[in-house]
């Protein structure tokens, strides 16, 4: 306790014989590794898009790993800021790195998961599963806007907005509607009293119409496949067509306005669920009618 108080006073008798050395100085330093700090995570930042702007690196997958390269930079320039502070407020760095691969190895076993977080997303990126940009569908309950690709985690902006920060290492399965190719598929269901051919009639100048309007963007033009289902609201028949994938869902809006369209024209209505309810006399003469046919 002694010690402690004499070493105070020494070092409070140095401030004020030495204001500049011992107070000024170093908190100049101080402010001068935070204000390098500062412009060289711009200046990385900047260096970075300059670099991709100038590759000829496909835009999704330039965006994807120009945030995955700032996220490792901007760590690395903070672990040397830091570093540099201990080293300039008079700490020595050497033992705590040196003991850093004991203290790793001890708290490796915790952190099992952040290395599997830390893997699936290299092998993420690697395998191109999904890129910033991409809708996709991760593990069959999120569906939504890839925002960033990161080691850990991987950011998922929803349509309502809704951000979700998903741990790389949880992504057992990405369903991505924005590969190569997607096939819009419109069910169209009639009354059974429709006129069958008229119907498709009607639905062959959807086809027909869809193919010149959105002929840049397909693939296969659009085809009437017949009818797929007959239930109880009535026949169904489905529309396909092959597009590019940025196009998928506004071509399958247009294909259901045409048809609503095509089908009033021709004074066909869309299949919903009726209710027929008879009375007892009613009933009893269907009855009748329906034995005198037999």
């Amino acid at each position: 306790m002694g010690n402690f108080a004499t070493e105070t006073k020494t070092l409070f008798a140095k401030i004020i014989e030495n204001p500049v050395q011992y107070v000024l100085l170093p908190i100049g330093e101080i402010m001068l590794i935070i204000l390098l700090t500062v412009i060289a995570l711009r200046f990385i930042d900047r260096l970075i898009d300059k670099v991709f702007e100038l590759s000829r690196i496909e835009s999704k997958k330039a965006n994807t790993l120009r945030k995955l390269i700032k996220s490792i930079s901007r760590y690395g320039i903070y672990f040397m800021s830091v570093l540099t502070l201990l080293i300039n407020l008079g700490f020595d760095p050497l033992p705590v790195l040196a003991g850093a691969g004991i203290l790793g190895l001890a708290i490796g076993f915790g952190a099992q998961n952040l290395v599997r977080d830390i893997i699936t997303g290299f092998f993420l990126i690697f395998e191109s599963q999904l890129e910033v940009g991409d809708f996709v569908e991760i593990n069959g309950q999120i569906n939504g806007t890839v925002e960033e690709v990161g080691l850990r985690v991987t950011k998922i902006r929803e349509f309502n907005q809704r951000l979700h920060y998903i741990a790389n290492g949880n992504i057992t399965q990405v369903t991505n509607y924005n590969r190569e190719k997607m096939r819009a598929i419109v069910a169209v269901t009639v009354p059974y009293e429709s006129d069958l051919s008229v119907v498709n009639e009607a639905l062959d100048q959807v086809c027909s119409s869809i193919a010149k309007r959105y002929a840049p963007y397909l693939i296969e033009p659009p085809e009437v496949m017949g009818i797929t289902r007959i239930d109880q609201t009535g026949v169904e028949f489905t529309v396909t067509a092959l597009s590019e994938p940025e196009q998928h869902w506004s071509l399958e809006r247009e294909m259901r306005k045409e048809a609503v369209i095509s089908l009033h024209k021709q004074g066909i209505q869309i299949a919903y669920p009726r209710s027929v309810i008879y009375s007892p006399d009613q009933l009893e003469q269907a009855q009748l009618a329906a034995k005198v046919k037999s």
